[in-house]
């Protein structure tokens, strides 16, 4: 495989890229970075449909749960309930949101979104169903207290929820029958696909006004949170674009569809720029930029040759690709369902100087991607039965 980037134009071409954003997700949902590059126009998400049932205290467009509604300065928070740094975030701040809330001066809006799984899914409309009974804040508080130490570890079943939900007095009839009939599952959708159309591609993300508040200084510091919200900046990013570049591997990967690929310890200098090709070509439909998408993935640091994750141990991910860190933004629209694709992320591409849990700072990230399925032009919106989580 000697041109192995050649095939970047062909997926871009016609493309135009027209925004910068903050390079996100760790695949299994741990969404944060420090660095921002050039990201793929979204597609307009579809408006509202009549059918859509609302919890008090959303409103449109986005359908975010809504406090102070009236007040002028806006701060929008995206947060999804399994992301571990989105539970350290409301640790750190969750006395400075209830403060804004309580003094009424700032619009606070809640974004429950649910890119990592059914959990998250489950909890989403949970905090829905509380909204209904005034105690919003309540069970956003406790959901992220009761996060498991693994992502979709099966420990939020509809049963398990319920009785923590008890625990701040969520008892009634019309609770628990919300919550057991998946009342607000189209309305957990439509929050979600309302994230198509802004610059949000992590969670947490805090943005102000329509100011972007920077991560990477402040939302673990209390005071400089304040600050920001009090006068946000804007972020200052640069925007590397990739262009065809030859790349020749010097290490081996399997090409045994439905098989977990072996990956051989890359050798030499890691590629400065994102470096992508199709090991296996799918025969199917076709990714488009912001789809939601089913792959199974290996992930490999370039230095180590260490498999940082695999999905092929649990099950195969699905999230949207507007929540992902840019490689995946810009890699995987153009591949087709079927096939494997290679991806070869710099920092700048990846998570940058923080890295992400198990990702090291500045790491050359190896992805090796076998894309199963697109649930949806825009966000997937099946979700469990709920006698099948009891």
């Amino acid at each position: 495989m000697t041109a192995i980037a050649s095939i970047w134009s062909s997926l871009t071409h016609g493309k135009k890229i027209s925004r910068a954003a903050i390079a996100v997700i760790l695949i299994s949902g741990l969404f944060a970075t420090s660095n921002a590059v050039a990201a793929p126009t979204p597609t307009p998400s579809p408006k509202l449909t009549l059918s859509v049932k609302i919890p008090k205290g959303a409103i449109g467009p986005s359908y975010g749960i809504v406090f102070n509604p009236s007040a002028k300065k806006v701060v929008d928070i995206w947060e999804d309930y399994q992301c571990p740094k989105c539970a350290v975030f409301e640790s750190i701040n969750r006395g400075n949101i209830a403060q804004l809330i309580k003094t009424k001066g700032v619009r606070v809006v809640f974004h429950p979104l649910s890119f990592i799984g059914i959990e998250s899914e489950r909890a989403a409309m949970v905090a829905a169903c509380a909204s209904d009974q005034g105690k919003f804040l309540q069970a956003n508080e406790l959901l992220f207290k009761s996060q498991a130490t693994k992502e979709n570890s099966g420990r939020w079943t509809y049963v398990y929820l319920l009785k923590k939900m008890a625990t701040i007095g969520l008892k009634s009839t019309a609770f628990k029958n919300c919550v057991s009939s998946e009342k607000y599952s189209s309305w957990k959708s439509t929050a979600q696909q309302s994230v198509v159309n802004t610059s949000v591609v992590a969670t947490p993300t805090v943005v102000v006004n329509g100011i972007q508040l920077n991560r990477s200084t402040d939302y673990s510091d209390p005071a400089a949170f304040m600050k920001a919200i009090s006068n946000p900046a804007s972020i200052a990013t640069a925007t590397p674009t990739p262009s065809p570049t030859q790349f020749e591997l010097t290490f081996s990967i399997s090409k045994e569809m439905g098989v977990e690929p072996t990956i051989g310890k890359p050798t030499g200098a890691a590629p400065k720029t994102l470096v992508l090709g199709d090991l296996v070509a799918g025969n199917g439909d076709t990714v488009k930029a912001g789809d939601t998408v089913t792959v199974q993935y290996v992930l490999m640091d370039w230095a180590t040759g260490k498999v940082l994750e695999s999905s092929w141990k649990s099950t195969p991910a699905t999230f949207a690709l507007s929540s992902v860190i840019s490689a995946w933004q810009r890699g995987i629209p153009g591949m087709k369902v079927g096939g494997r694709r290679l991806l070869i992320a710099p920092p700048d591409w990846a998570y940058g100087a923080n890295g992400n849990g198990k990702v090291g700072a500045n790491a050359n990230l190896v992805f090796v991607v076998d894309l199963l399925a697109i649930p949806s032009r825009v966000i997937p919106s099946a979700t469990p039965s709920p006698t099948s989580s009891k």
